[in-house]
């Protein structure tokens, strides 16, 4: 089972913050990942390089060390600039709620059909 740490950016526009940030501790639980922590931050938006603050980045990855984390996993949809960003400044695998729900989808796809569709999904995600 790989270890999880959360990750909620909380702004002025965010409904529902809390309820979110319980939904994706259960699609974790979905996706067998163990959730060690949860981490938030409350920004007017996301930035531009790393999607949270890099004063957020350091605490996270001193959390990754600390905790022995395989994957953090962020609440909302990322760039490819922001997950190359956070990788690097991290040092662990970070995926956002989508590509975890695609990968529930995967993990549970029976069919030759099913497994090609959520194939597809994850391609054009990518």
């Amino acid at each position: 089972m790989e270890k999880a740490i959360l990750v909620g950016l909380e702004t002025n526009k965010s409904f529902e913050f809390d309820y979110h940030m319980k939904e994706l501790a259960a699609l974790a639980d979905a996706c067998n990942l163990q959730v060690l922590e949860t981490i938030t931050q409350r920004l007017d938006g996301p930035t531009a390089a790393t999607y949270i603050g890099s004063g957020k980045v350091i605490e996270l990855k001193d959390a990754v060390v600390a905790l022995g984390a395989d994957v953090v996993v962020f609440d909302d949809e990322l760039s490819p600039t922001h997950i190359r960003n956070l990788e690097k400044g991290i040092q662990a695998k970070v995926i956002d709620r989508t590509i975890l729900i695609l990968d529930i989808f995967a993990k549970r796809a029976r069919t030759k059909e099913a497994m090609l569709q959520v194939e597809l999904a994850q391609s054009q995600y990518m």
